[in-house]
Protein backbone atom coordinates (compact mmCIF):
# COMPACT_ATOMS: atom_id res chain seq x y z
CA UNK A 1 0.00 0.00 0.00
CA UNK A 2 1.42 3.52 -1.03
CA UNK A 3 1.24 6.10 1.28
CA UNK A 4 -1.30 8.17 -0.55
CA UNK A 5 -3.68 5.00 -0.84
CA UNK A 6 -2.75 5.16 3.34
CA UNK A 7 -3.70 8.57 3.61
CA UNK A 8 -6.67 8.22 1.72
CA UNK A 9 -8.10 5.29 3.12
CA UNK A 10 -7.51 6.84 6.79
CA UNK A 11 -9.36 9.83 5.24
CA UNK A 12 -12.56 7.65 4.36
CA UNK A 13 -12.40 6.24 7.99
CA UNK A 14 -12.83 10.22 9.02
CA UNK A 15 -15.82 10.45 6.99
CA UNK A 16 -17.49 7.15 7.79
CA UNK A 17 -17.22 8.73 11.11
CA UNK A 18 -18.26 11.80 11.24
CA UNK A 19 -21.52 10.16 9.01
CA UNK A 20 -21.89 7.70 11.84
CA UNK A 21 -21.85 10.66 14.33
CA UNK A 22 -24.32 13.01 12.31
CA UNK A 23 -26.44 9.81 12.02
CA UNK A 24 -26.57 9.60 15.75
CA UNK A 25 -27.52 12.82 16.56
CA UNK A 26 -30.70 13.43 14.11
CA UNK A 27 -31.49 9.97 15.77
CA UNK A 28 -30.73 10.85 19.52
CA UNK A 29 -32.79 14.17 18.62
CA UNK A 30 -35.80 12.77 17.79
CA UNK A 31 -35.58 9.73 20.12
CA UNK A 32 -34.08 10.97 23.45
CA UNK A 33 -34.50 8.49 25.73
CA UNK A 34 -33.22 5.80 23.72
CA UNK A 35 -29.80 5.23 25.82
CA UNK A 36 -28.62 2.68 24.05
CA UNK A 37 -28.23 5.20 21.19
CA UNK A 38 -27.12 8.09 23.14
CA UNK A 39 -24.01 5.70 24.45
CA UNK A 40 -23.70 4.77 20.78
CA UNK A 41 -23.73 8.17 20.07
CA UNK A 42 -20.68 9.13 22.56
CA UNK A 43 -18.44 6.07 21.22
CA UNK A 44 -19.33 7.40 17.95
CA UNK A 45 -18.09 10.94 18.95
CA UNK A 46 -14.82 9.29 20.72
CA UNK A 47 -14.13 6.95 17.64
CA UNK A 48 -14.16 9.97 15.27
CA UNK A 49 -12.02 11.68 17.28
CA UNK A 50 -9.69 9.24 17.43
CA UNK A 51 -9.55 8.91 13.63
CA UNK A 52 -9.08 12.88 12.99
CA UNK A 53 -6.32 12.98 15.56
CA UNK A 54 -4.41 9.83 13.95
CA UNK A 55 -5.08 11.53 10.12
CA UNK A 56 -3.82 15.04 11.63
CA UNK A 57 -0.75 13.88 13.02
CA UNK A 58 0.14 12.02 9.89
CA UNK A 59 -1.20 14.41 7.16
CA UNK A 60 -1.82 18.10 8.69
CA UNK A 61 -4.74 19.53 9.32
CA UNK A 62 -8.59 18.98 8.22
CA UNK A 63 -10.07 22.12 9.09
CA UNK A 64 -9.04 25.29 10.34
CA UNK A 65 -10.35 24.48 13.80
CA UNK A 66 -7.84 21.63 14.44
CA UNK A 67 -5.24 22.49 17.13
CA UNK A 68 -2.11 22.65 15.64
CA UNK A 69 0.32 20.07 16.36
CA UNK A 70 3.80 21.29 18.03
CA UNK A 71 5.01 20.68 14.94
CA UNK A 72 3.28 22.53 12.86
CA UNK A 73 3.80 25.62 15.60
CA UNK A 74 7.22 24.80 15.33
CA UNK A 75 8.04 24.60 11.74
CA UNK A 76 4.55 26.25 10.23
CA UNK A 77 1.94 24.90 8.02
CA UNK A 78 1.57 26.15 4.67
CA UNK A 79 -2.43 25.67 3.07
CA UNK A 80 -1.10 26.12 -0.44
CA UNK A 81 1.35 22.95 -0.03
CA UNK A 82 -0.11 20.29 -2.41
CA UNK A 83 -1.85 17.69 -1.67
CA UNK A 84 -4.58 18.62 -0.19
CA UNK A 85 -6.82 16.02 1.30
CA UNK A 86 -9.43 15.47 -1.50
CA UNK A 87 -6.17 16.16 -4.48
CA UNK A 88 -5.31 12.60 -3.02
Amino acid sequence: MTSSDHQWNLLKQVQQMDFVVVELTLYTDTHPDDLDALEQWRMAIKNAAAVRKKYEAQYGPLSLMTTPSKQALDVGWSWNSTPWPWQI
